[in-house]
């Protein structure tokens, strides 16, 4: 199980300015910590958090009667309540992108003998929504659900360069204050991943995230709402020379993202139920 971050320790890169609601935040803070799908115990969460064991049950037992959490029985334990499940599943077969993209990646990652990803933002991070692994070797240890960050990977450096202005701003300034130190490298990474994505289309990095792997990411801007999705290929590194990123892998997930692209506009707008909402 990976550790999940404490809320207190300024991780999230979020503005706390004057409209910032203190309570609603602890409460998703709190929430947030369910997202691998473990149990905890409201000691647990204090710990994890930061906040005192009272304030925390408080804002635990809120969630349960709301339906985003439930209890484990006898363990009193916590886990993922099935309206925060449904809400998502709901969003997603409304986008309807991973049901529309997972064939292409499929195909992808089969002829290339990568793993392809599909994610998007979460505050300084990205969330992977989609994985598909080449059936002969696992060349890429996340799963859906993993964070992997903004600056140091292919993935996150897509997203950024692909960003309207004014997100981008505030995700460079959020990046900035976290960590001043390693600052000014992120900042040439994000550099050179402007001139690449203007001339390639795509973005590359070498051993991203100080670990073994690279990758090629491409971003795609979904529906009328614009909501901005990157989509990934990742292996060893010496899986991945630069030469065959920019002459193979690279225009190889550009035509994928550009067939699913297409697909999306082609896709018929269909309801499946009566648009009500029976509250429980």
């Amino acid at each position: 199980m990976n550790t999940p971050t404490p809320a207190g320790s300024g991780a999230s890169g979020v503005q706390r300015g004057p409209e910032f609601v203190h309570s609603l935040a602890k409460g998703l803070e709190i929430l947030s910590l369910f997202s691998e799908g473990d149990m905890l115990g409201n000691q647990q969460l204090a710990e994890l958090t930061g906040m005192p064991k009272a304030t925390v049950s408080r804002l635990t037992a809120t969630l349960v009667q709301l339906g985003y959490l439930r209890t484990g029985g006898q363990s009193r334990k916590l886990f993922m309540g099935s309206r925060v499940l449904g809400m998502g599943a709901t969003v997603q077969r409304k986008i309807g992108l991973q049901r529309t993209a997972r064939p292409h990646m499929e195909a992808l990652s089969q002829a290339l003998s990568l793993t392809v990803s599909m994610g998007t933002r979460d505050r300084l991070g990205m969330t992977m929504l989609e994985v598909v692994r080449p059936a002969t070797t696992l060349v890429a240890n996340f799963d859906v659900g993993t964070i992997l960050p903004l600056a140091t990977t292919s993935i996150g450096l897509a997203y950024i360069v692909a960003a309207p202005v004014k997100e981008r701003a505030t995700l460079l300034e959020g990046m900035r204050d976290r960590d001043p130190e390693q600052w000014p490298a992120m900042r040439a990474q994000i550099e050179r991943a402007h001139a690449e994505y203007k001339r390639y289309g795509f973005v590359t990095s070498q051993k991203s995230w100080g670990r073994d792997v690279s990758g090629v990411g491409v971003a795609l801007s979904v529906g009328e709402k614009k909501s901005l999705y990157v989509f990934n290929c990742a292996g060893q590194t010496t899986q991945m020379p630069m030469i065959r990123m920019r002459n193979d892998i690279g225009p190889g997930l550009l035509d994928m993202v550009r067939k699913i692209d297409a697909a999306m506009h082609e896709a018929p707008r269909t309801r499946l139920v009566i648009d009500r909402v029976h509250e429980p």
